[in-house]
This record gives structure tokens, sequence and C-alpha cells, in this order.
């Protein structure tokens, strides 16, 4: 909502009620900025924002009257975050689900694929009704600096270790086509990334075509090596539903991989961003544009599911029961089915594709994962190489100094995701349910309220149960493996093993205690603040719909749609009386008012 008032001035020209707050203001969850401008006329200028780009790149949308029309402009988003369904580190999740137990894991990643669309519709809400990004949300939300450092901090580790699978990925590609070390991949991914990013220049929709493009390529190479390997189809399909029957504990750890390697973290930050390319023209229009954006998702999460049951299928028939087959991953793969003619080399096509629009995707997140955090005040340009570094150089250190040992740690990566799933899904959550945010309307209420509450409490628990239980692959196993070190020796205390309980007993109280006070602490309205530097002028200014100021009218507070207000504090530059910007009542319904 745009609030304007003009007056004329001695040179003729007009000026525009958009100064600068003057006090400390209330928090309304949006984060568009525009220049500020006292007796001069605005200017042009170019936003360091990622926010600011896209909306500035992108023509805002009314509904033409057409329902194709409508539902392809609003296609993009969907396979730009189905990207994550389909990266490396879903590969080696994939992997070790067909080499370890076959087609019996295949019900997991339908399900989780089930759940993640539902995910990415909470992702679209937020975006659209509370006009904010997941990680702008979680600033604003957590009052204190240590705290918003904290949660900063665990979506910046999330998003790190999610490149390591995908540019190790393009290594074990360049690999395969040219005999390279990994290392060599790995550094070459920086100039290639960079590179794509570059047509952000061009819009959002450039890159979103370069990402449909990867997807249709690695599907085409993996439909075709499951054509050439050969399936079992009804255990395969025994698998897909009802493969929890032969699920065992030893299973654990190949499932938190799934939940891992399916449902990332960084997507949640990646949607909420992805759908400011999307704007909407009238805020009478949100709905509708809710509704695009939430079916968009589906085709491609559906596409990326067959793409995993692919490669699920091909590891059930090639590797399972070979030996070794545990440590089987995406450095030796297509050593299984190396007699095919040709399969290795579609292997590493399909890889490329997936490594090369993951690492993509996962540097676009981590520019609004630190502007949504830290607002720093970067161009863009340099933003985005700041994040690609950050993610870099820990995969640059893997690949050289554990060049043997690169599966086992993608299978690391990929539970551990699942570990830090909750830092990202129980927020949103909580702002999907949360009026302050949403708008009274637009929140989560009801049975849906419990449904998704249950849900963050479900996905906390099972990773929590995964971190203690033997054959979750992390503590647990660990402790077990130091009991029969202790069986093995005359040592009266186990120093070790208190060790760990002293490490594991800490972490699920702040895993438990963090969750709980995310989910149970009340939004305030109008009273989370987070550092803004002078120059960011009033947040609505960006939307379309224009209000007219009568002098004469003094109404209490005006709503921007989220259930909002505005107190009364806001004055005008350049010494001209007029009424306060708080003075108007303005409804966000779909009526038409």
């Amino acid at each position: 909502i745009q609030l304007t008032q003009t007056t004329s001035s001695d040179d003729g020209h007009q000026d525009a009620l958009s100064s600068p707050p003057q006090q400390p203001q209330p928090q309304h969850y949006d984060n568009d900025h525009d220049d500020i401008f006292d007796d001069e006329p605005p200017t042009t200028t170019t936003s360091s924002s990622p926010n600011d780009l896209l909306k500035e790149t992108a023509t805002p949308w009314s509904p033409s009257g057409t329902w194709w029309r409508d539902m392809l402009h609003f296609v993009g988003p969907g396979w730009f975050v189905s990207i994550a369904y389909v990266d490396p580190g879903n590969y080696q999740a994939d992997i070790q689900a067909g080499a370890t137990s076959r087609y019996s894991l295949l019900f997991v990643v339908w399900w989780t694929s089930l759940l993640s669309i539902y995910v990415q519709i909470l992702c679209v809400r937020l975006a659209y009704y509370g006009n904010v990004t997941l990680a702008e949300a979680q600033a604003r939300h957590f009052r204190s600096n240590q705290w918003r450092y904290w949660n900063w901090a665990l979506a910046e580790l999330s998003t790190v270790i999610t490149d390591l699978p995908e540019v190790i990925g393009i290594g074990i590609a360049c690999h395969v086509f040219f005999g390279w070390p990994y290392y060599v991949g790995v550094i070459l991914s920086l100039l290639t990334t960079m590179a794509f990013l570059a047509t952000l220049n061009c819009g959002m929709r450039v890159l979103e075509a370069i990402v449909f493009f990867f997807v249709a390529i690695m599907s085409v190479a993996l439909f075709l090596e499951m054509e050439f390997v050969g399936v079992s189809t009804d255990e395969m399909l025994q698998g897909w539903w009802g493969g929890f029957q032969s699920v065992g504990t030893q299973d654990i750890f190949a499932m938190t991989g799934v939940v891992g390697a399916v449902v990332m973290p960084h997507n949640l930050y990646l949607h909420t961003a992805a759908c400011q390319a999307r704007p909407v023209a009238h805020a009478r229009h949100v709905n509708q544009a809710v509704r695009w954006s939430s079916l968009e998702p589906v085709l491609p999460i559906l596409v990326s599911f067959f793409v995993n049951l692919a490669i699920v299928a091909i590891s059930a028939e090639k590797v399972y029961g070979t030996d070794g087959a545990a440590q089987v991953g995406l450095t030796d793969f297509c050593q299984s089915f190396s007699k095919l003619k040709g399969g290795c080399i579609l292997w590493a096509i399909a890889l490329l594709a997936a490594g090369q629009s993951s690492a993509i995707t996962t540097t676009f997140t981590g520019q609004y994962v630190m502007d949504g955090f830290l607002q720093m005040e970067l161009p863009l340009q340099w933003r985005a190489i700041v994040t690609r570094l950050v993610a870099i150089t820990p995969c640059i250190l893997v690949s050289v100094l554990f060049p043997h040992q690169l599966n086992r740690m993608v299978n690391i990566v990929n539970s551990s995701l699942s570990f830090l799933l909750p830092f990202a899904f129980t927020p949103l959550v909580k702002y999907n349910c949360s009026p302050q945010i949403m708008g009274r309307h637009n929140a989560s209420r009801g049975v849906e309220m419990v449904i998704l509450h249950s849900f963050a409490v479900a996905v906390w628990m099972i990773n929590a149960v995964a971190l203690s239980v033997q054959g979750g692959g992390f503590l647990g196993d660990l402790r077990a493996h130091v009991v029969e070190q202790q069986n093995d020796t005359t040592s009266a205390v186990n120093w070790n093993y208190y060790a760990i309980l002293a490490l594991e007993i800490p972490l699920q109280l702040f895993y438990a205690g963090w969750n709980w006070y995310v989910l149970r602490t009340p939004i305030q309205e109008a009273s989370q603040e987070i550092p803004q530097s002078e120059d960011q002028a009033d947040p609505y200014a960006d939307n379309q719909l224009d209000v007219d100021v009568r002098e004469d009218e003094t109404p209490s507070h005006y709503e921007n749609g989220n259930g909002n207000s505005l107190p009364n504090g806001r004055g005008m530059e350049n010494g001209h009386s007029e009424p306060d910007p708080s003075a108007f009542s303005i409804d966000n319904d779909d009526d038409e008012d």
C-alpha cells in the first residue's frame, strides 16, 4: 500500500510522503526499501537488495481473464526450487536406499515428496500474505542480536553444507568426462556458477529457464539409464506403497538421509525469495496469486520424485547385494553399470546438470539469507561472490583432503540437513499461523494450525530420536562403538562414553528448547525491532494501491492487510504541514472497495 500526498512548492515540483522515520518504528514484516528525498525529485538508483532487484525487473501481475495465461505467468519458481529434490545429495541418498534396502525405502521418498508440496505451499503463503522472506521474518521475530545472529549462522550452515554435494557432483562429472582430480571440477564450478548468476541482469525468468533446461537433461539421462538397466516393476510398486513393512532400525540412517535430501532447509528460504519475482499489482489479487503459485510446484516435485525413483531402481538392480554395497555412492556408482554402452556418460551428464543447477540455487539462497538476517549493504555482485566463496571453500578442502571419503561425507551431510530442518521448518509453521504476519484472514487456524504444529513436532522428534538411537548414524552409533571398545579392554571407567553423554544431553535439551521457544513464544505486534539504516524509507512505498490524503480526515490508524497498525509519529520534511500517515483505515480483504 502506497500512501502519497502532493503539495505544490515554489519551483513547481511535488513532494511525496516518503520521509524517513524520525523515531523507532513498529515492525511491519516487509523489507522493501526505496530511496528517500527531501527537496529534490527522486532519482533512479541501483539497489543492493536481491528483493529489490527481482521486483524492479518484474512486471506486477493482474488477472488477464484467461486461465492458462495466468497459470503460465507463475510458472518458474517451482522448477527453480525443485532442483533441491534432484541434486547430487538426493542422488547419494537414493543410491544408498537402493543399495542397502533395494526398493523398501521408496515409500519414504514418495511421502516426503508429498509433504514437501505442502511445505512449498506454506512458503508461497508467507511470501505473498506476509510480503516477506523467511529470513526476514526470522530476523524480526528474534528481537535480540544474539538470537538473530545465531539463527543466521544456522541458516548459513545449512546452505553451506547443502552446497557440498552439489559442487562435489560437478567434480565427479568432470572426473568421468576428462579424468581430472575432483578438486579441479569443484574450483571450476565457481566460475560457471557466477556466469549463470550473471543472467539475473536479464531477469529472473532467464535463470529459471536455465534451471528447467538442466532438470530436463538429467531426467532424460536417468530415465534412459533406468530403461537400459531394467527394473522389477512389481517389487518397485511394493516398495512404493508398502515398503514400511520391511523397515528396521538399520535403515534409520538411510531414512534420515532421504528426508534431509528431499526436504532441504535451504529450500524454504529459497522459495519465499523466488516468489518475489512474481509481484502482484493490486492487493485484491493476492489470493489468486497464492492459488496459482501453490499449484505451480506440484508438477516439478512430482517430476523430481520419478527422477529419484529412477536412481533408486538403478541402484537396487545393479548395486544391491554386491560387495561393499553400503559404501557405494556418487564417486563409484557408474562402475556398477559400466558395461552398459554409454552408461557412465549418461550418469555424468545427469550429475553435472544436477550439480550445476543446484550450485546456482544455493548461491541464490545464500544471498537472501545474508540479506534477510543481516541486511548487509553490499552490491548484488559482491554479495554473490562472497556467498559463493563462503560455500565453496569447505568443498575445496574436502575434495583435496578426503578424496576417498566423499561418499561417506555426503551421507553425513544428508542426515545433518535432516537434523537442521526444524530450524527452518518450525519458524515457517509459526509464521503461517501468525495473524500479525499473515493477516487476520490468511493465517492458518483451527484444524490446520493443529496439523502444522503436529508436523513441526514430528519433524523435531524424528531427528531427535535419530540423533541418539543406535542405527541413526550419529551419537547413538558412536556410543555403541565406544561400548564395544570398552568390552575389549580392562579399563574400569569409560571416559569416552561420558564425554559423548556430556555432548549429547545439552544438545538434545537445546534442540527441544529451541523448537518449544519458537512455537510457543507469541509474536508481539509492532514491537519487534531490527536495526535499520537511516536511508530506508516507508516499507509500503512499493505497493500499488494509491490513497489520497485529506487533511481534514484524522482516523486513528491504518492497517496494511497484515493486521499491523502504524501509530502517530511520522511527519514530512521540507516544512510542509500534513496529517499523520497513520490517519487512514485501509482494508486489504478481497472486496472491491
